[in-house]
């Protein structure tokens, strides 16, 4: 059962005070640590209660410094420290760390298996620390340069996206717990604040980025082939990353054994802030987690409205767009250049490979808008302002007018999409696709969770998700402008100089 539950009011008079005690004596730390100070105060986790009080009991001893234990955690990963044993002593060592945590003082800290405990309790699922198994290679072919790994199983997208247009919704996920503590925690005061945009018409945009894992691929031996002379051999082995395989990394062209981090990010964010996190084997194809994602995206934020989506050729894939349009969800998404898809039209022209129309002239139709009320696209004549300049002017028509077509995105819902590709507009849009790689960026470079060296899903989620907060909260500080280390009489100029 949960302990006595300090509110988020007690806590920021509480640090105030506890830090006007110290000032005298710390000054030069407390300047040190003004931007996570300014965190913490911001960190709101009245909110985590009730997300985390299910996952306790009713009776037996009461769990106590709950709210700390989280904080800590954050405090932790803005300190680019990632093992829980290290933090353990840098808080019994640092009175103003364990101050701006929560701990009375730094002789009442936690120990590291009150951490673990805790990291455990919030991933609802077993998690082994090893698994006894023969030894996997790659077995597929290297990709050509700039491809990504094609698909283990051929169809897979389309049968996921069939069950999920039936209603199934994964709700069994070990990160389920973390993804609603991220949302309620970090996601939406975000949203109130502004940072998000627009909840009634949000722009998504997805992607995967690799992780490599700390445990060795090729396991522990646990046989004697050794020392029989045998140096090769399919044996049994010890593997201390249960869920980690072989995974290709396509910008840096070369094979990672790990795991992939996937990212779904609010595109009309300028702090480029996740909304979703997902991890799956490195195996795994990027069309295919999208579909998990998205589904369970939708199933964490019934009050959002996702207009658009802006995704990279990998997810160019027909039954996206139809996973899509079933949430009147516009789809961006770049063409897999070595995917068909062209059609022709009904009459005396064709579509090229962005579903322009082409005209007799062989010369592309002008956009004229998308008319949702009949759901069809206008393409009018390249020529219509002066007709004489179109060498087929009197076979194509005798209209004043000029030349109209009308294209359905019913007809092939990747061709014809309701914002025209190659058009200003369509660019402009997805430019902004690239929000979520530079939220790998601020994850994995700023926040240095690969450094961590993980060995299991639970550990690297946990990480990810911390350093997600963290972005979160880095934009909300330079909204709110917390004025706490005027209260506490730290000057500017002093926080300025570390």
């Amino acid at each position: 059962m949960l302990g006595y539950w300090r509110s988020h009011c007690e806590f920021k008079n509480w640090l105030v005070s506890k830090l006007k005690s110290l000032i005298s004596k710390y000054k030069s730390q407390i300047s040190f640590y003004a931007d996570l100070i300014e965190k913490v105060y911001v960190l709101d986790l009245d909110p985590l209660k009730d997300v985390i009080s299910p996952l306790y009991s009713n009776i037996g001893r009461p769990a106590n410094n709950q709210p700390e234990m989280f904080r800590s955690l954050v405090v932790m990963v803005h300190c680019k420290t990632h093992d829980p044993t290290k933090f353990v002593a840098l808080l019994r060592a640092n009175p103003v760390l364990a101050a701006v945590c929560g701990f009375k003082d730094h002789n009442h800290t936690p120990g590291v298996g009150t951490f673990y405990d805790f990291i455990d309790r919030l991933w609802i699922s077993y998690a082994p620390q090893k698994t006894i198994r023969t030894p996997k290679s790659k077995k597929r072919k290297r990709p050509k340069s700039g491809a990504k790994l094609a698909p283990k199983h051929p169809g897979i997208v389309r049968m996921l996206v069939d069950q999920a247009l039936k209603g199934r919704v994964i709700c069994k996920r070990p990160e389920k717990v973390l993804q609603q503590i991220l949302k309620e925690c970090a996601v939406k005061p975000s949203s109130n604040l502004g940072l998000l945009g627009n909840p009634n018409n949000l722009t998504i945009a997805g992607d995967g980025s690799p992780l490599q894992t700390g445990a060795s691929p090729y396991g522990k031996k646990l046989c004697d082939c050794h020392s029989q002379g045998i140096y090769r051999c399919s044996c049994k082995r010890s593997f201390t990353d249960p869920n980690a395989n072989w995974g290709w990394d396509s910008y840096h062209e070369r094979w990672f054994y790990g795991h992939t981090l996937y990212s779904i990010t609010s595109a009309d964010s300028h702090n480029d802030l996740p909304l979703f996190l997902r991890l799956v084997q490195g195996s795994r194809h990027d069309s295919a987690t999208f579909v998990f994602s998205w589904v369970e995206l939708l199933d964490l934020y019934p009050e959002f409205r996702f207009t658009k989506a802006l995704l990279d050729s990998a997810h160019d894939v027909y039954d996206i767009y139809r996973l899509l349009k079933d949430n009147d969800t516009e789809p961006l998404i770049d063409l897999n250049k070595r995917a068909g898809g062209k059609v022709s039209l009904p009459g005396p022209t064709s579509v090229d490979d962005n579903g322009v129309p082409i005209c007799l002239a062989g010369l592309p139709m002008l956009n004229w808008g998308f008319n949702k009320n009949r759901c069809r696209i206008k393409w009018r004549c390249p020529n219509y302002k002066d007709k004489s300049k179109c060498p087929q002017h009197q076979e194509c028509s005798p209209s004043k007018y000029g030349r109209v077509v009308y294209t359905k995105p019913d007809w092939d819902l990747r061709l014809f999409t309701p914002t025209p590709r190659g058009s200003k507009t369509w660019k402009v849009a997805y430019a902004r696709r690239t929000t979520v790689e530079r939220t790998f960026k601020r994850i994995l470079v700023d926040y240095q969770i690969e450094s961590a060296r993980a060995r299991t899903n639970k550990r690297w989620f946990w990480q990810a998700t911390l350093a997600a907060v963290n972005q979160h909260l880095d934009a909300q500080i330079k909204v709110i402008k917390p004025n706490i280390l005027t209260e506490i009489g730290l000057r500017a100029s002093d926080s300025a100089a570390y």
